[in-house]
């Protein structure tokens, strides 16, 4: 299910913003109460906070952990300004709030369809709660109190939900052909600025000079990039449209064999050796993604029609607006000094931003 929150939740956010009430004041609520208390509604069904909070609490621990395994602090995250004026905090409650209003229209829909679960689905919701009892983290557990039969009628919901999904995408077209999906392989070494711009451009045409004049191999690519510590070399294997940038834009205009090169605006200039113009391994292995592209698009159609049709959705802001994200939730562990060692290059994040010329962060809400 966790890929579906992360597919669906954006179509909900825009109709969970115009339900949301603002309410005055608060109503103060404890854990033990989380169970009665209603958090939101959706026409006259109501959600109550024990599964709102579950939610949220099960996305935190997530996103600390994330955090943490990519070496940033998870203790200053949540108050931090995504550069829209909300806090990470804000935008996580919000994300989570949207996944459960889509989860109930998704299942009320499912429902006036006619669509149930069978005994083999039935069975993989009992698997998948216990699992998820037996792994779930101690700060979760302690922030939530969650029961197995409680965890077991929100996986219930969920797998209702999906049904739904999947009735609305059973008519995409799943064939995609090798042309659509086509993938190629560049090499390519980078040659920063650094502080003097020209000599990086020369660098740049000695080494496209050396790969045309007889060493035109993936392995010369390999051995230049080696050469000095300057130097950043990589692999990119992509298709029409992925990459939308100087070094993205070159590649696809070589053909297998080809060397190029091409300066880029804040990195440096690359020079580009084309592996093939058509891998086909890696077209095959792209194609479950265009499927589900097309998936996701038809879905979102389909969606905004059924909620138009489904009944309004209110948020009591006063009772959700006690759960906040004060307290990690994820403990960073101990560590011990590790003696001091030379590194070369860059980090991983540099590296990542070198190859697409881009960075995204994805958030995703848990189940």
């Amino acid at each position: 299910m966790k890929k579906l929150w992360r597919k669906l939740v954006p179509a909900a956010a825009a109709v969970l913003l115009l339900g949301a009430s603002a309410g005055c004041g608060r109503t103060r609520v404890t854990l033990e109460t989380y169970p009665d208390t209603v958090v939101a509604t959706l026409g006259d069904t109501k959600i109550y906070l024990d599964e709102a909070n579950y939610m949220a609490r099960s996305n935190q621990y997530l996103m600390e952990y994330s955090y943490a395994m990519y070496g940033m602090d998870p203790t200053t995250m949540w108050q931090s300004d995504l550069g829209t004026g909300m806090t990470y905090e804000a935008y996580s409650k919000q994300s989570v709030m949207a996944g459960i209003y889509q989860t109930y229209v998704l299942k009320a829909k499912a429902e006036e369809l006619g669509l149930t679960l069978d005994e083999d689905e039935l069975k993989k919701v009992d698997e998948a709660t216990g699992q998820a009892m037996e792994t779930m983290d101690e700060s979760v557990k302690e922030t939530t109190n969650i029961t197995e039969e409680r965890l077991k009628e929100f996986m219930t919901d969920n797998a209702l939900a999906m049904k739904a999904y999947q009735e609305a995408i059973k008519d995409v077209d799943t064939e995609v052909s090798d042309e659509e999906a086509a993938q190629r392989i560049i090499r390519y070494i980078l040659i920063r600025d650094g502080e003097d711009a020209e000599a990086a451009k020369t660098q740049a045409e000695e080494i496209k000079a050396r790969v045309e004049g007889g060493e035109n191999s993936e392995e010369a690519m390999d051995a230049i990039g080696d050469e000095s510590e300057s130097y950043y070399s990589g692999t990119n294997t992509y298709g029409e449209g992925d990459i939308d940038n100087e070094l993205g834009n070159l590649g696809l205009s070589l053909k297998t064999g080809e060397t190029g090169s091409v300066y880029q605006e804040g990195y440096g200039w690359y020079v580009v050796y084309c592996v093939t113009d058509f891998d086909q391994e890696a077209t095959d292995r792209e194609k479950p993604n265009i499927v589900r592209e097309r998936q996701s698009e038809h879905f979102q159609t389909v969606y905004a029609g059924w909620v138009k049709d489904a009944p309004s959705f209110k948020v009591d802001e006063k009772v959700w607006s006690q759960i906040t994200f004060d307290a990690n939730l994820y403990k960073l562990p101990e560590t011990t000094a590790a003696p001091e060692t030379e590194s070369a290059g860059e980090t991983a994040d540099e590296s990542a931003e070198a190859e697409s010329g881009s960075s995204a962060e994805e958030t995703a809400a848990a189940e």
